[in-house]
């Protein structure tokens, strides 16, 4: 006999799944979720996260559905991590070494090694983030403060108005890419993403500004060579390098997609 916990945990995962006697959702179809369930774990998939305060349907279906959203990620070698407070979820890949490998051809989700202006301004953006919250304001940032930031940490004889324009620019661009910055009504004026203290996902908060006074000592241009201070999720990629796609209109940021998958020999 089984006991009321199990019964009811057996309900629930009849009521996720497609009954046997639909519809196939399409030719060959033999999944066996619910049409809600598998979008849901596309978004997770798609990434960079999954936004509840954006998509209260999606995010219910996610709260309802965790444990078998978990179980199909971990066949992919993923795991789900969720800010309850923050309605924020985000898929993160197993550390090969704890599959008693050291390759990363099992791996769907890659992390991506962050510049040094990069890292610099996800950190500042991080304390702002926590700042905005303790004063229940609205966490915006305008460009001309990111430049700011990137200038504050600058070496004084490495200063170049147009060269450090140009980098600002694209690590904003590329931080807008990872939906870490939102697009605001006002051009310039972006809104610092509530996912960042999952991306940065720091205990202490005061361990960010030294982890920030680390990257600032260690100088140096940010030509994108230098050892990476920090790792956050890329896109997901399912198809090798490639054969992949770059989205319509990202054609800049096309550097971030190559070698997003590495093939196996």
């Amino acid at each position: 006999m089984s006991e009321p916990g199990e019964a009811a945990n057996g309900t629930e995962r009849e009521a996720l799944r497609r009954p046997a006697n639909a519809a196939a959702l399409y030719d060959g179809d033999t999944g066996v979720l619910a049409l809600r369930v598998r979008q849901a774990l596309v978004r997770l998939l798609k990434g960079p996260y999954l936004d509840g305060g954006r998509d209260e349907r999606v995010w219910t279906t996610l709260l309802d559905s965790q444990d078998v959203l978990r179980s199909r990620l971990s066949e992919l070698f993923l795991t789900l991590r969720i800010d309850h407070e923050r309605k924020i979820a985000v898929v993160r890949p197993v550390d090969p070494e704890l599959l008693g490998t050291a390759s990363r051809s099992t791996i769907l989700r890659q992390q991506r090694a962050l510049s040094r202006v990069e890292t610099i301004l996800l950190l500042r953006l991080r304390l702002l983030l926590d700042r905005h919250s303790t004063a229940q304001t609205e966490p915006t940032v305008t460009l001309e403060e990111l430049s700011d930031v990137v200038a504050h940490y600058q070496p004084a004889d490495q200063h170049d108005a147009l060269r450090d324009a140009d980098t600002v620019g694209r690590a904003v661009q590329k931080l807008q890419a990872r939906k870490l910055l939102l697009p605001t009504a006002l051009d310039d004026v972006f809104l610092i993403s509530s996912a960042l203290p999952l991306a940065l996902p720091f205990e202490n908060i005061g361990d960010i500004s030294r982890h920030l006074e680390a990257v600032a000592e260690s100088g140096g241009t940010d030509d994108g060579g230098g050892q990476p201070a920090l790792d956050v999720a890329s896109e997901p990629a399912l198809e090798p390098a490639r054969s992949q796609e770059i989205p319509e209109g990202d054609e800049e940021g096309a550097e971030d997609y190559e070698g997003a998958v590495e093939v196996p020999a």
